[in-house]
């Protein structure tokens, strides 16, 4: 689990899971995202080994749910285009 505070950082919480780091790192090139806030991880082992993101549209933005091999974390990413911004990440 990496430390995480780039250009956009919002939030106290900065460790990033493996599996959210190619997210995070794409979603901060985006002109689009005003912020990113990580949320806090829950130690849950995926058994199923199969890294996932499921993106729900929330007012002010998206929330990312990222499942690893060792965990899952919400990240909240802020933006006023949250279409364009879904299309950008899935495109990634």
């Amino acid at each position: 689990m990496a430390k995480w505070q780039g250009k956009k950082f919002g939030g106290t919480h900065t460790t990033l899971i493996e599996a959210a780091e190619p997210l995070v790192v794409a979603a901060e090139n985006l002109p689009e995202v005003k912020k990113i806030v990580l949320g806090i991880i829950i130690s849950k082992p995926n058994k199923m080994g199969k890294e996932r993101i499921k993106f729900t549209q929330m007012s002010g933005g998206l929330k990312a749910t990222v499942r690893g091999a060792k965990g899952i974390q919400e990240i909240w990413i802020y933006s006023d285009f949250p279409e364009q911004v879904l299309k950008n990440l899935q495109l990634s």
